[in-house]
Formats: C-alpha cells, structure tokens, sequence
C-alpha cells in the first residue's frame, strides 16, 4: 500500500482530437458564405489543432519522464540544517559531484528549523518532478513519534530515492573520569546515577535516541539536558562540566588524539580505522545497540519512478567513489549505499523502533 501511495502518479489529461475540431470548424463554415468569416474560423480551428498535437507530443505533468533527459535544468537539494556545518557541506560535496555528472546546477539551499520540519515540509509540498529533493537525516524517522502534529505524512508525502552517508556514535569522557573502559563507566554510573547526566545535541533527535538507548542497556536512567549544538555541548565536555556523552565522532576527532577526551567504545559492526585501538559496543557487551545517523535523499510523491530510479543510481555511482570515501574520512563519516525500495524498507522500519524507544525513554511529545 505504501509503495502504491509513493508511486501514484496522475493521469494524463485527454487532450481533444484534432480530427473533432477539423469536424467542429467545418460544420460552423456550413453556416456561412462570408470568405472572411471563413477564413477567421479556419485559421483558429488550424491554431487549435496545432496546440492539440503540441499536447498529446508533451508528457503530461506526474506522467513517468524519460531518465535519459533528466535533469534538463537546475536541481535543488533542500538541506534542513544550518549551513557551513557538517551536513550541509556533505550535502554541498555531492550537489558538486552530482552537477558535474549531469551537466546541470545543483544547488543546496538550506532550511534549517523545526528539528529538519520546515524544510522536509517545504519539500511535501514541491511540484513532484526531481528538481526539489531532501537532504534528510534519521530525525525524519523520529519525528512522526515526537511530533504528532507534523504538516506532512512521514510515508505519504515522500518518495525514498537512496541513502548516502552514516556517522557513528562514540562514546566520550573527560580524562578526570576514572572510566576506562565502558565496565568500568557503567559501575560508577550504577552506583552513584545523581552525579551523571546525559547531554544530547537536541531534546527529540538521533542523539537524544541514541543516549537514551544506550543508557537502557547501562541499566540505569540519567537525567537529560539538551544542548542546542555540538559546539556547546563539546565546551562543557571538555571543561569537565560533564562527565560523559555520546556523540558522533567527527567533531572529536582531534580531541580524542590530542587527550583532551577519551573514547571509551564506537558504535557500528568493526573498529574505526581512525581509532583502531578502540572497541565496539558489541565488543564491550552492548550488540542490542542499533541506533545510527544516516542521510539520504527523499523526493516528493509522486515523482515519476524512472526519474527516481536515475537519481538513486548516479547518487550511488558517487557514494561508491574514491572520491566521496575520502572527503568521508576528512568529517568521520562512512559511504553508505541503498535502493529506493531498500531505503523504503529502512524508513518503513525505524518509525515504529524509535516510537517504542521513545516511549521506553519518556520522551516529551508535541501536544496533538
């Protein structure tokens, strides 16, 4: 049912045969004998079976296009987030890339607000042909939990193309914490739960998730303060404010080779090869630890399949590049490749995971 909702397209519009306004035009000329009346007649009935022709040679709108002549002008990708951050440079590395390929602007226009609401609702409501696309995150599947009143339907209203990139979680202390390993982190949290925290970038995002999951696996429940951004949550990380967190590696990096933070356990199925000496969850005992932040591209519904099936296979021409994995290791990120129906099936089952984590946690919804 959903992939008949994403992939609804409508009918073309009937345009009138030529023929019946030759037929029309004449029956009108029966009633005159005035050549200039007939001559005004002919020549509209003329101009009308031209436009008739134009219209059955022109596809109609949400009628499948042919990939071969996509894009045939500018291309916007709608990046929820701030610009000069993380997200929104991966973004602008691919809309390059992408340009380059396609011989066609691709620009990156940011629309930051609303935990990615704003802009993932102004690209709901684009006209569905595959020039306005969704630089989405996982917060696209947590937000139908958190926030009830959304201004469009997670499933409906978008059509999944492909997944681009995934960032890890690392989990962090400060060097005043005796910790090190995460055993050892989680008998002193156990012991003494009200001298720790859980500082997450955000109240309702992936990092609020991902704390709150791994904290249930710790077996205990912290008290949650939001940060409204890396930078502050990392100053008072470093300043010994707080004692832990977890985080995506990224920002870190330096900080964690420097000394001035000590990472404790990686998320993800293998060692980062930027920190080999560091183990996994699984390693450490925590495989049920699944939460993970990904992007990916979404289209509005309704945009013609061919159209999406070009996209997914030139973004993922790029994802697997030599190119892309190397500016990837410059933010710690990883390429990370999909199909449109196997990011659909993500999509389709992350919503009702983080509606039960969210409910496990307490998270504080959005009032209806």
């Amino acid at each position: 049912m959903q992939e008949e909702q994403r992939g609804a397209a409508m009918r073309p519009a009937q345009p009138i045969p030529p023929g019946r306004l030759w037929f029309t035009a004449h029956q009108d000329c029966r009633h005159t004998s005035d050549p200039e009346t007939i001559m005004k007649i002919s020549r509209r009935a003329l101009l009308a079976g031209l436009a008739a022709l134009s219209a059955m040679s022109m596809p109609a709108v949400g009628q499948p296009q042919d990939a071969d002549s996509y894009p045939n002008k500018m291309v916007r990708i709608v990046v929820p987030f701030t610009s000069g951050g993380g997200t929104s440079n991966a973004a602008r590395f691919l809309a390059d890339k992408l340009a380059a390929k396609w011989g066609q602007p691709v620009i990156i226009d940011n629309r930051p607000g609303g935990n990615t609401v704003i802009g993932s609702s102004m690209v709901a409501k684009s006209e569905a042909d595959g020039y306005t696309l969704l630089f989405a995150n996982t917060s696209h599947t947590i937000n139908p939990s958190v926030m009830p009143s959304l201004p469009y339907d997670t499933l409906r209203d978008f059509a999944p193309v492909c997944t681009v990139l995934v960032n890890r979680f690392v989990l962090l202390t400060h060097p005043s914490m005796p910790a090190r390993d995460i055993r050892e982190l989680v008998q002193r949290v156990r012991a003494d739960p009200d001298t720790y925290n859980l500082p997450t970038v955000g109240a309702t995002g992936v990092g609020r998730l991902a704390g709150e999951s791994l904290t249930q696996l710790m077996g205990v429940k912290l008290q949650n303060i939001p940060y409204k951004g890396t930078s502050d949550l990392a100053t008072n990380l470093m300043g010994g404010q707080l004692k832990f967190a977890l985080e995506i590696p990224g920002f870190y990096l330096p900080h964690i080779k420097s000394g001035k933070l000590h990472a404790l356990a990686v998320s993800g199925d293998t060692r980062m090869p930027s920190l080999p000496d560091v183990p996994t969850l699984k390693e450490a005992g925590f495989g049920a630890f699944d939460t993970q932040s990904w992007y990916g591209l979404l289209a509005p519904a309704g945009t013609p399949e061919p159209v999406i099936q070009k996209i997914a296979a030139d973004v993922t021409e790029i994802v697997q590049s030599p190119d892309f994995a190397t500016y990837l290791e410059t933010i710690q990120s990883e390429p990370m490749v999909n199909t449109p129906e196997g990011f659909a099936a993500l999509i389709d089952q992350e919503i009702p995971k983080y509606r039960e984590q969210a409910k496990l946690a307490n998270i504080a919804v959005e009032p209806k």
